[in-house]
């Protein structure tokens, strides 16, 4: 997945939820899967979500 660049931050839609100013961890392969791990900016929580379950991405701001 291409979309994440560092110095940047995120929306994501997943399974119908929408979650914000998300900013980019990690990418991690794990039995042919792919991982994206993202961190909320203000509340400082960690996210990770199957990159098949993405319903969207959009690059929000860049820092």
């Amino acid at each position: 997945m291409k979309t994440f660049t560092e110095n940047s931050y995120y929306e994501v839609v997943y399974e119908n939820k929408c979650y914000q100013f998300l900013e980019f961890i990690r990418l991690d392969t794990i039995c042919e899967k792919t991982y994206v791990t993202l961190k909320n900016v203000f509340t400082g929580e960690l996210f990770t979500f199957d990159e098949g379950k993405i319903m969207k991405i959009r690059k929000k701001l860049t820092h």
